[in-house]
This record gives structure tokens, sequence and C-alpha cells, in this order.
């Protein structure tokens, strides 16, 4: 009776254990997830774009905002110095037609445009989506005090030629990121007006090697026109930027107006300042591998504790 009786009673002590080393299990799990740590897939996240860009009076300004997973969220643009909204998803809510709504769904982007842009219109500009978190991407606005040097020079150029000897001299601008850590994406944007209509079409170059959409090496060409300003707008992307991207790229319009942009490509994990990218979308970066590490040393330890658990039990 008593072998009987201390066999029970092991049997029971065991599966005791093994209920217990469960509950841990399950408790350690649940911690992870109610600290905040693992990473939601469904919040949407910002793509890295300039944060700071500078135009002249007279140009059609670009506020470029890219957000990942967005799904059935709202973006909306506002100045930061003002609570009213200038635009809520595709729909202009300020009496001014210089603002626009520019969605580029195949890059995730939902930009704001700003035609015929005035000293006034310099400051900080949010672009935020519609969710219980408060998810915020902050673009500085400069405006030049002067026109571009090509507008000014054809405006004269106008004025002392008759109607019908004027020739295109158009004006033409680049704007984009100028230093990138290898891996990170490249973002050119640029910009050609013409006499009476936009140029009809714009080319780009790298070293003098023109530059073409390639879905291999996940380059993209976007160009759109904005006939009130009579300016065609070409937006090149490479999603992984590589060493040998850096160099000077050339935006050519088919009026002959030329302008150029050096790009930087700095080795990862160097100590350079990185350029061009928000504040909110490195915090989401560094969140979201913070949130991997964390998950791999929550499975490790699962694995330690199982295993001291079975080899009890047994």
């Amino acid at each position: 009776m008593r072998v009987v009786s201390l066999g029970y009673t092991l049997r029971h002590l065991r599966r005791e254990l093994f209920i217990y080393c469960h509950v841990i299990i399950v408790a350690m799990v649940a911690a992870f997830t109610e600290k905040g740590v693992t990473v939601d897939p469904d919040i949407p996240v910002f793509l890295p774009r300039p944060s700071n860009v500078t135009y002249h009076v007279g140009d059609t300004a670009i506020l470029l905002c890219a957000v990942d997973n967005v799904g059935t969220k709202t973006i909306i643009w506002r100045r930061a110095s003002e609570p009213s909204p200038l635009t809520i998803g595709d729909l202009v809510y300020v009496p001014d037609d210089r603002y626009m709504l520019q969605s580029v769904p195949l890059r995730q982007e939902w930009n704001l445009m700003i035609k015929d842009v005035q000293p006034r219109d310099t400051g900080v500009y949010e672009c935020q989506i519609s969710s219980r978190l408060k998810l915020i991407h902050h673009i500085l606005l400069r405006v030049n005090m002067t026109e571009r040097p090509q507008r000014e020079r054809y405006d004269n150029f106008k004025k002392a030629e008759p109607p019908s000897t004027v020739h295109t001299n158009p004006a033409i601008f680049m704007e984009g990121t100028k230093f990138v850590e290898k891996g990170d994406s490249i973002h050119l944007v640029c910009n050609a007006s013409g006499v009476s209509a936009p140029p009809e079409d714009l080319d780009w170059f790298k070293d003098g090697i023109k530059i073409t959409a390639d879905g291999w090496k996940h380059i993209t060409i976007d160009k759109f026109r904005v006939q009130a300003s009579k300016t065609l707008v070409s937006v090149l992307d490479k999603k992984y930027s590589e060493m040998d991207d850096a160099g000077t790229y050339v935006c050519r319009s088919s009026n002959l107006g030329v302008t150029s942009l050096k790009v930087h490509v700095l080795n990862a994990g160097s100590t350079n300042k990185r350029r061009g990218t928000s504040a909110t979308s490195r915090n989401s970066t560094e969140n979201s591998s913070q949130g991997r590490r964390v998950s791999s040393q929550a499975h490790m330890i699962f694995i330690v504790v199982f295993s001291y658990c079975v080899t009890q039990v047994h």
C-alpha cells in the first residue's frame, strides 16, 4: 500500500509541477505582450522622406509623406502653428486653391503640394495619421525670398523679345536625399516648367549614364503634370542604396533644361549624421529592432524553462 501511495504521490507531484511550469510560461509571454515590446503589425509606420525642404518664391512646393500599412486610416495635413487642417484625405479644407493633395499609392505617399509658394508659407507642417496613437511626421518648409535665377532670366528675356521670337528657357530644379546610409532609400524630385505648357518629358542620368525604371534594382520613376504652374514633376526612388549609388544625379527636360544634385552614400554604422530622415521614422525602426531582440530573448527563456520543466517531470 505504501508503494502504491508513494507512486501515486510522485505522479501527482509531476503533474502539478508540469501545470505550474505551464502557468509560468504563459505569464511570461503575457508580461512581454502587456509591456508593448511586441510590435503590432497593424500600426502604420512612416517611411523615410526628407524632413527639411527649401523652395524659391513661385515654385510648386511638394511636402512628402509616405506611410506603410495605412489601411483604412486617413492622412491629415496641417500647419503645426494652426489647429485647423489643410487637408483630410483627398479633401482640401482651406479656401486657397494653391493647396493640393497628391496621392501616389505605388510609393505609399500622400504629399501636400503648394503652388506658387510664398514667404508666408514658411514653417513646420504636420502629416498626421488618424488613429488613437499620436503618429505625426514633421516637415520644415523654407521659402527663399528670391525667385530662381532661371525663372528671373526667362522673365527678363520674355519682356525684351517680341512674342514671336520667344524661345523656351525653362526653370528646372531638383530636391531630395543628399546623404543616405547604405541600405536606405534614395528619393529625388525634379521640377521643370515650360513657357506655355509643361515640358514633354524628363530624363534622369547618373555620372553620365541614363537611369531607367528597373524592378530588379528597385528603381521607380514616376511623372505627373501640374498644368496650373506649367510644371512637369519626376520622382526617382531607389529602395535600397548601395555604395556605388553615390555620385551626381542629373535631371534633363525635353526643352534642354538641366539640373543636378550630388548624393553621398555612407557606410552602415557610420558616425555621420543621417540627413533627410524624420525622427518618427527612426524611432519606428528602433522600436521594431528592439521588439525583435526582446522577442528572441523571450523565446530563449521559454526554451530554457520548458526544458527544465520536462526534465523535472520525467
